[in-house]
């Protein structure tokens, strides 16, 4: 094969084509649930440390800095995750007596 000659290429394949999915995707869900638990006062970054590693499995707010209490604001379908985090970390959860409609 001389410079001046042309290769031979062999021609370049088509990719498939991505098809649209038969089914449509489902809508966000527009509900949370809410817990509050009390944490070591010393290890409050921590827990928004973990949550936010474990792939934002909840929002977290400090409600109580003295006391630190934290509300966790989640998914429902997450929140086994999260109490066994919680549990595995030593927080108490505390339940919050039920509101009365007035």
């Amino acid at each position: 094969m001389k410079c001046s000659e042309p290769s031979a290429q062999a021609p370049r394949k088509s990719r498939p084509r991505k098809t649209r999915r038969e089914w449509p995707l489902a809508p966000p869900r527009r509900s949370s649930e809410v817990l509050y638990a009390e944490v070591p006062r010393n290890q409050i970054a921590l827990y928004r440390f973990l949550l936010e590693g474990y792939d934002n499995l909840a929002v977290m707010s400090v409600v109580d800095r003295y006391r630190a209490v934290i509300k966790l604001r989640f998914l429902p379908d997450a929140e086994k995750n999260l109490r066994g985090l919680l549990h595995a970390q030593g927080a108490r959860i505390i339940d919050l007596p039920a509101r009365s409609a007035s």
